[in-house]
């Protein structure tokens, strides 16, 4: 419970910059909702992994800082699409950007949290989750 308020407290703080940087791109630089969320979600997101990996997940997790980079931008690369398509979504609903961001945004907390706990901070005693076997099979 307190790893998941330590996560919620940098989330926070994270996504005070992606919705700023969000606010910013379509306000100064007439960027669309879309265009505007990557670059948030970027942005927050390289804060993130730093301060998750020190503060919310410890020093101590499974893997170098190499290893973890690799798997938390990795899970990025797959969130964006998906944080993409559920903005895209919303938008249908609520017409006004940031009010239609920041409900997508609230849908991906839970599976984020779980998906950086299972996939990228790892306990000592845990291993990356693999899909295949060494000879790449299931």
């Amino acid at each position: 419970m307190v790893r998941f308020l330590r996560y919620l407290m940098v989330q926070l703080v994270g996504y005070g910059l992606d919705m700023g940087t969000f606010i910013l791109l379509m306000s100064y630089f007439s960027m669309g909702p879309i265009s505007a969320n990557i670059g948030g979600r970027l942005l927050s997101g390289i804060f993130a992994f730093f301060v998750h990996r020190k503060f919310t997940f410890g020093e101590s997790v499974n893997g170098g800082q190499f290893q973890q980079a690799v798997r938390y931008f990795l899970l990025m690369v797959v969130n964006l699409p998906i944080s993409a398509a559920i903005l895209s979504a919303t938008l249908w609903v609520i017409h006004i950007p940031t009010a239609a961001k920041f409900a997508a945004d609230v849908m991906g907390v839970l599976l984020t949290y779980w998906l950086t706990k299972r996939f990228v901070f790892l306990n000592a005693n845990e291993k990356p989750v693999q899909t295949t076997d060494a000879h790449g099979v299931r």
